[in-house]
């Protein structure tokens, strides 16, 4: 399983040929997912880029998706009552809140017709800012990580309680018909945390969060020297 952002994806959003060429020569022998907390539509657009054809886990983990057809496998929805809390407080806070309801990206909260949302994002001018909203909704209710994009911007993400990447990476595990510990991941940031917990290899970019770094097994070269592409020929390709 691969993180997006900063592991697989450049600033530019294009993958080097090194990391395209590995990613698709790990899919001609195992699963291979990405996992990430962008939405269904990125999540399947880079996974047809790459050839797979596989599940795959966007939202941060709460949903997976068959990335040919496009449509959701299972979803992980946020209580409506809940959804609604959460983006009426984020929209008088944020500069930016998207959500994915349903399935589909909507950029204006005033559009959400279905409230079956399983993710919140919210873009912050800051690390300070966006990491003080971590807290903020109650853990029973609603989790919540501190991300950032490749451009460097900062979010939050909001999902259903419990619900992350080891989510995730347990429903790709059980389709696919492994045990979650056979996972090997490979990511850079902090809500890449819960799918190292239950993976059985963890590996790190460089640069990556001490968080990360502390519960990897391996560490690898950063995003600039395609480390996501180096963690797989070596661990998967046996180069």
């Amino acid at each position: 399983m691969l993180d997006l952002d900063g592991t697989v994806l450049p600033e530019n959003n294009r993958p080097t040929d090194r990391v395209v060429r590995a990613i698709v020569g790990a899919s001609k022998k195992i699963p291979v997912a990405l996992a990430s907390g962008r939405v269904q539509d990125d999540v399947c657009h880079f996974a047809r880029l790459f050839g797979l054809t596989g599940p795959q886990i966007s939202d941060n983990g709460a949903t997976m998706m068959d990335p040919l057809t496009g449509r959701a496998i299972n979803r992980h929805v946020l209580d409506s009552d809940v959804a609604k809390q959460v983006v009426s407080e984020l929209r008088g806070s944020s500069s930016r809140v998207l959500v994915c309801d349903a399935g589909r990206f909507i950029d204006n909260p005033d559009d959400i017709k279905d409230w079956q949302i399983t993710i919140v994002m919210a873009k912050f001018s800051n690390e300070a800012e966006a990491r003080s909203w971590v807290d903020r909704f109650p853990a029973e209710s609603v989790s919540t990580y501190a991300t950032v994009d490749n451009l460097g911007e900062w979010y939050i993400d909001c999902t259903a309680a419990g619900i992350d990447k080891a989510t995730g990476a347990r429903d790709f595990a059980e389709a696919v018909g492994v045990d979650v510990s056979e996972l090997m991941v490979v990511g850079d940031g902090w809500n890449d945390v819960p799918m190292f917990e239950v993976a059985g290899t963890g590996i790190a970019m460089e640069g990556a969060p001490v968080e990360v770094q502390n519960i990897a097994t391996a560490m690898t070269a950063g995003i600039d020297d395609d480390g996501a592409g180096l963690a797989i020929e070596k661990y998967v390709l046996g180069r």
